[in-house]
């Protein structure tokens, strides 16, 4: 079982990430602040990409809310060439200190 699966619901991961997309698209207004993190990541990676994509692309041509959208689908940034005024890629890395696990007691 996933985090965020719903086990008293016996809703999976996938189910439950979109129940609150849903609940998202239906209330967004272009007043609103809309931020979703790794939409699609609970099912395979092609239908991942298909609902990022058309869940983005409906925030940015129809509710046209600002948008943070976080994935790891490279095919999303291509968003930017079709919507250029509205759509900004941005990269970010990090370094992970960790400590050595042998003198870790």
């Amino acid at each position: 079982m996933g985090a965020t699966d719903n086990i008293y619901k016996g809703r999976s991961t996938f189910m439950e990430e979109l129940t609150e997309a849903s609940e998202i698209i239906f209330r967004a207004t272009e007043r609103s602040l809309v931020i979703l993190d790794e939409l699609g990541r609970g099912t395979s990676t092609h239908d991942g990409i298909a609902i990022a994509h058309a869940t983005l692309e409906y925030f940015i041509r129809d509710v046209k809310a600002l948008t943070l959208f976080v994935t790891h689908y490279p095919p999303l940034c291509e968003l930017e060439r079709v919507y250029p005024e509205h759509v900004s890629n941005y990269h970010m890395a990090f370094l992970l200190n960790e400590p050595d696990i042998a003198t870790d007691t």
